[in-house]
């Protein structure tokens, strides 16, 4: 290829990385809600994760035993005659899983969630009017954070990453479409995005999102309200097979065995 048409090639690629990071910039300088501000972007972020208290020894916080072993799977504190917090042992392993944290009017301002069931807090999700507004996540074994995902009506727009863990932040990613970030990088370590140190996820790996369906998902559980809560848990032994599926009686079995079902959370 001719010399000028690679070079080109290369100052297409910078002017559309710079028009990128000026969206992203002075999107968030201009957007209003949690989405951040041109001042917030980048630079050092506090890596510390603070547990916000919630005294579950209170004598008078209310205590649910669902799976009847004695021991409280949900531990919800009042002030007022008000939840103002409540604790979760969710796979009811004696530790909690995930703390809930409540406005006066019962909307969930904040959560603490455990994944890796160390007892160390993995994630903190910060809720505004009960709708979520951002994460800060620990994603490396170093019971720091490195990851600040930033929602705009409840909906991811973009995320910030120290990949380093010097505390500064040297990724940006951006969600044009959902599924498909831009990520923008910091290579001279001048705490902005560079030109030309930015990656198309979905054109770079092929990746193509599924579809995505327009009907409401049906509601799951709501840990976060007692009811919600399961109160009985089936203790029979396992076999070590999986139990078979019984056929609907107004749709019977189709050759060649049932069809599989599977599921996939913070």
């Amino acid at each position: 290829m001719p010399q000028e048409a690679i070079r080109g090639l290369k100052g297409k690629r910078m002017r559309t990385t710079t028009i990128a990071m000026t969206l992203l910039l002075g999107g968030c300088a201009g957007s209003s809600g949690n989405a951040g501000s041109a001042a917030d972007i980048g630079g050092r972020r506090p890596t510390e994760i603070i547990h916000e208290d919630c005294d579950v020894a209170d004598t008078s916080a209310e205590r649910m035993d669902a799976n009847g072993d004695g021991i409280a799977d949900v531990t919800s504190v009042k002030s007022n005659n008000q939840v103002t917090c409540q604790a979760f042992d969710l796979n009811f392993d004696g530790k909690v899983d995930s703390w809930v944290y409540l406005e006066p009017n019962g909307q969930v301002r904040r959560r603490e969630s455990d994944y890796d069931r160390d007892g160390r807090i993995d994630e903190i999700a910060v809720f505004s009017a009960g709708v979520l507004s951002e994460k800060h996540r620990a994603t490396t074994m170093h019971n720091r954070l490195d990851t600040w995902d930033f929602y705009k009506a409840g909906v991811l727009a973009r995320s910030e990453r120290d990949s380093d863990g010097d505390s500064q932040v040297d990724q940006w990613w951006e969600y044009p479409k959902a599924d498909c970030p831009l990520i923008h990088s910091d290579v001279d370590g001048d705490g902005r995005p560079d030109p030309g140190a930015t990656v198309d996820f979905c054109k770079e790996t092929g990746y193509v999102p599924p579809e995505r369906s327009t009907s409401a998902a049906p509601a799951g559980p709501d840990f976060s309200k007692p009811e919600d809560t399961p109160t009985e848990v089936d203790n029979k032994p396992m076999d070590g097979q999986p139990p078979k599926a019984e056929p609907s009686p107004a749709e019977p079995p189709k050759a060649g065995g049932a069809d599989k079902e599977g599921g996939a959370e913070q």
